[in-house]
């Protein structure tokens, strides 16, 4: 094993980002990366500074002929050690994930666009059907949503603890992780930007719905449903970079999958399940007794907002706990 991987295994073990590692030994993220990637090495005093950090001998770092020191304390009062992650494993997730974040996003897509045909169906109000039958399009709409989505996630069951647990990964992927995410991030960028403009035009179309129709034969919920499309299709672009992105946060334990996040996650995980079912609930509910869909999609904008503040409270008090 060669002292790039040593760092890499050594610094995993004890649940340090680079960022941290970098600070206790004074140097930048970019020199421990460097380190990490093989790409230059530490001088003698870097490698005396972590012999001391990581409690191994210098010749465990130095030598490749090496392979074994002590474990650190915190990985012995763990009692278990880290799961590793191999290159096959980690290539196998990403692909996975980058598809499901497709499948997912179409999902979400599905829920908004449900909303369209039971506005479409106030146009032939005097029809006796259309009610009713814009109700049972939206019904089998959100049903087939519902199961892309959970389809995918049983999918993504065996990679469940990536994101739940741990880990440390074998040689190259860091460096292979950090590459794929350099070429994705313009598309992310793009993704995002398109999301925003396709959102403002969603609101102008709200904004025109009061006066458009007066001013051409259009009507009014018409005008509302094309708004929808935008919403609907930048939402599928939000989710779809956003999932794609935190395949790669998950892979280098970054932000919120930091190993010290990960225990406090999975203790919020169950409350937030229940906040969108409730949420989902709630849309469904008002929206099917009401019969009033071009103002019930406003429940999802707030919901997120709420979402958040709660987020924040639930991490204040697991936060506290855990101290």
């Amino acid at each position: 094993m060669i002292l790039a991987d040593k760092i890499i295994e050594l610094r995993k073990q004890n649940n340090w980002s680079q960022e941290e590692l970098a600070e206790k030994l004074g140097v930048s993220r970019q020199a421990i990366s460097k380190w990490e990637s093989a790409q230059s090495t530490p001088d003698l005093e870097r490698i005396l500074a972590m012999s001391n950090l990581f409690g191994v001998s210098t010749d465990y770092l130095v030598k490749d002929e090496i392979e074994s020191a002590a474990i650190p304390e915190k990985a012995e009062e763990s009692g278990s050690p880290l799961r590793r992650l191999s290159m096959e494993e980690a290539n196998a997730f990403i692909n996975a994930r980058l598809h499901s974040a497709k499948l997912i996003a179409f999902g979400t897509w599905l829920c908004i666009m449900a909303v369209i045909p039971p506005l479409l169906s106030g146009i032939w109000i005097k029809q006796p059907f259309a009610e009713s039958l814009g109700a049972i399009i939206a019904a089998l709409i959100i049903a087939c949503a519902v199961a892309v989505i959970i389809l995918n996630v049983f999918k993504l069951k065996a990679y469940e603890w990536i994101w739940n647990e741990p880990f440390e990964t074998a040689y190259g992927i860091d460096g292979m992780v950090k590459e794929r995410l350099q070429g994705f991030m313009p598309k992310f960028a793009v993704h995002i930007v398109i999301g925003v403009v396709l959102c403002i035009f969603a609101m102008a179309a709200f904004i025109s719905s009061e006066f458009l129709p007066q001013l051409i034969r259009i009507e009014t919920n018409a005008v509302i449903a094309v708004g929808i499309v935008f919403i609907a299709i930048a939402v599928y672009l939000f989710v779809s970079a956003g999932i794609s992105r935190g395949t790669y946060s998950m892979l280098l334990q970054e932000e919120s999958y930091h190993p010290d996040k990960k225990a406090l996650n999975r203790k919020i995980t169950p409350f937030i399940a229940i906040y969108w079912l409730v949420a989902t609930a709630a849309y469904l509910a008002y929206s099917f007794i009401t019969m009033d869909w071009q103002k019930s999609w406003i429940i999802w904008p707030v919901a997120g907002v709420l979402f958040g503040a709660l987020y924040i409270v639930l991490e204040v008090i697991f936060g506290k706990k855990d101290k």
